[in-house]
């Protein structure tokens, strides 16, 4: 798994990124919409799950954790 963070050129605004939220119990959510972006934003401050994004590549796709969430909602236009 690969950190968002370090990658430094994370696409958050790709459409063809898989976003997806974990909860502590091991719940799966995908994350669709920009209300679902809101809501998963919301769950990650409170420490009810994290957010998680698979970025597909030509020869593999790469896991990565969505840990910066500042990054996510500016590049997302989220207001919370």
């Amino acid at each position: 798994m690969r950190s968002a963070k370090e990658s430094a050129c994370f696409p958050y605004r790709s459409s063809l990124v898989c976003f997806f939220e974990v909860f502590e119990d091991g719940t799966i959510r995908q994350i669709s919409n920009k209300n679902d972006k809101i809501v998963a934003c919301v769950n990650v401050q409170t420490g009810r799950s994290k957010i998680y994004a698979v970025w597909p590549g030509q020869w593999r796709s790469d896991l990565f954790i969505i840990d910066d969430l500042e990054a996510f909602v500016t590049e997302n236009n989220i207001q919370l």
